[in-house]
């Protein structure tokens, strides 16, 4: 019978073995020391992203607190449900859907160009900490109003925050060193920017927001920011690292998207759903349901297995295949329902405009597979250093 825990090292050198025996032995999976469950397929992740009546996005943020029962003062708009959610969901949109990404594209583009130009004489870069990285927290700047004068301390914080160590389940002391900085940060931030909101910037709205007629505290404020930083620069340039490594594992559809860079939008979908970088998000159980005939009781945790739903054989034919070519209605990278990811099409237009601009320059790039360096996580995972290789520009 299938073993399975989120923090079991399994899960961090090769979850999708383990996920696949899930979805075959046991979709509907108990985790009897959290008491929780674990959905594997696409369909079950799906249809309870979408129920609002069973299940509640309180405290489902707090990572290893969530599935230890743990409270959390940390409120964000990931953790917080209907009706709250809908009037800040919309107030905070416009910063975020696609009218705002159509119009920050020029920009996002001139960014690609100067990061690439910066590096192409050299002919190698880190596709992570040089570029994605980078254009991820210029964007972020840009839309949530970050300034962009502490990019390399609000990045280090960011990535410090993810920090893990062998033999230590969870969040190391580092980590949240890490966390505790970027909150203090980020609530001098909003702080300092109540007094002069003009509703520019995602940060803006919070600042003007209020909750039964309070505004919001700074505090407040500054853990709302927290998702919308960590959100837009930690899981995006992971994502793309590992796009960059399919395509450069099957160069002949490389070459297509050289050929014809129209295909490239499709190609971005497949690297979004071979490769999702969070291996789990969840949802407490507020009234007693049955999953393919899994009792689930109030107050029981439910990881959803995100990466798992996007290698669902019921959904994907030949799913641990990559291709380009794939077309499907739905993935789960994004989520869906009531709180699909805010910052998708942010995502969608970041990885076009870059793959576009690097495979025009570097259109034969190499991996430089002996330096790539993947932390050991449970959680977010992904390549922290991705350095490739390439003829300089004559």
């Amino acid at each position: 019978m299938v073993h399975y825990d989120p923090y079991m090292p399994e899960i961090m050198d090769d979850p999708h073995r383990v996920y696949a025996q899930l979805r075959a032995e046991s979709p509907i999976h108990y985790i009897e020391r959290f008491d929780a469950w674990a959905l594997a397929r696409f369909e079950d992740i799906w249809e309870a992203s979408a129920d609002d009546v069973h299940f509640s996005v309180g405290n489902a943020t707090a990572e290893r607190g969530f599935l230890e029962g743990e409270p959390t003062t940390m409120e964000v708009l990931s953790s917080i449900d209907p009706p709250r959610h809908t009037g800040l969901r919309k107030r905070l949109f416009p910063h975020f859907g696609p009218r705002a990404a159509r119009a920050l594209e020029p920009r996002v583009r001139e960014w690609v160009r100067e990061c690439i130009e910066r590096h192409a004489p050299t002919g190698r870069m880190d596709a992570v900490n040089d570029l994605a990285q980078p254009i991820a927290f210029r964007v972020a700047c840009a839309v949530s109003g970050f300034p962009v004068e502490d990019a390399d301390d609000l990045i280090r914080m960011v990535r410090d925050s993810f920090h893990r160590e062998e033999g230590t389940e969870g969040q190391t002391e580092v980590g949240q060193l890490a966390r505790d900085e970027m909150r203090d940060y980020l609530i001098g931030l909003a702080a300092r920017h109540q007094a002069g909101a003009v509703n520019v910037h995602a940060l803006d709205v919070l600042a003007s927001e209020s909750e039964a007629n309070v505004p919001f505290t700074a505090e407040q404020i500054g853990q709302h920011l927290t998702l919308l930083l960590v959100g837009a620069t930690e899981t995006f340039p992971k994502a793309f690292a590992s796009g960059l490594l399919r395509l450069w594992q099957h160069p002949d559809q490389r070459r297509e998207l050289c050929a014809d860079p129209s295909l490239i939008p499709k190609a971005l979908q497949e690297m979004f759903r071979f490769d999702m970088p969070t291996q789990w998000l969840g949802r407490t159980t507020i009234r007693d349901c049955e999953i393919r005939g899994q009792s689930i009781r109030t107050g029981q945790p439910v990881l959803f297995l995100y990466p798992s739903g996007n290698r669902d054989e019921q959904e994907f034919e030949k799913p641990d295949v990559f291709d380009i070519h794939r077309d499907p209605p739905r993935i789960l990278t994004f989520g869906t329902g009531t709180h699909r990811c805010l910052g998708a099409f942010m995502a969608e237009m970041e990885g076009r405009v870059l793959l576009e601009e690097l495979l025009r320059v570097c259109p034969d790039y190499e991996v430089l597979e002996s330096e790539v360096f993947w932390p050991a996580t449970e959680f977010v995972q992904g390549y922290r250093d991705f350095p490739i290789a390439f003829d300089p520009p004559s």
